[in-house]
């Protein structure tokens, strides 16, 4: 099913993993990668916010809880800032509940993924937030 996917990708978007444990970057990149994807990574919120200075994503996958700076904090920043609010972001986290899930919404995510999670769900989110765009 991730060939089906990669088959109809017409351009390559660029996609930002932004989570402190470096295998879900690992897996997730290489899940990316495969469906014709370009990414990078940061491993935590401070590092997410230093690498944006310099390029700019079509998508960010943000985990919520990290070291130094949170994942909704980060949100929240990025929407704020004319340079990086067009920037899509989904929500990538272990916290399930409806509370940080209405945060997350409110805050300008385009969507939120529970982990554990399904890949092909994952980028079937990822292909519509970007067709959108």
């Amino acid at each position: 099913m991730l060939s089906n996917t990669l088959e109809k990708k017409t351009n390559t978007a660029r996609i930002m993993i932004v989570d402190d444990e470096p295998d879900i970057i690992t897996i997730i990149g290489k899940v990316l990668r495969k469906n014709g994807y370009e990414v990078t990574a940061a491993f935590d919120g401070l590092e997410c916010l230093k690498k944006l200075e310099n390029e700019l994503p079509d998508l960010i996958l943000l985990d919520n809880v990290m070291p130094n700076m949170d994942g909704r904090t980060v949100l929240l920043k990025l929407k704020a800032s004319k340079k990086t609010r067009n920037i899509h972001i989904i929500m990538v986290t272990a916290l399930a509940d409806q509370e940080h899930i209405t945060i997350a919404q409110k805050g300008g995510a385009a969507e939120y993924i529970v982990k554990p999670f399904d890949y092909t769900v994952m980028l079937e989110k990822i292909a519509q937030v970007l067709k959108a765009k």
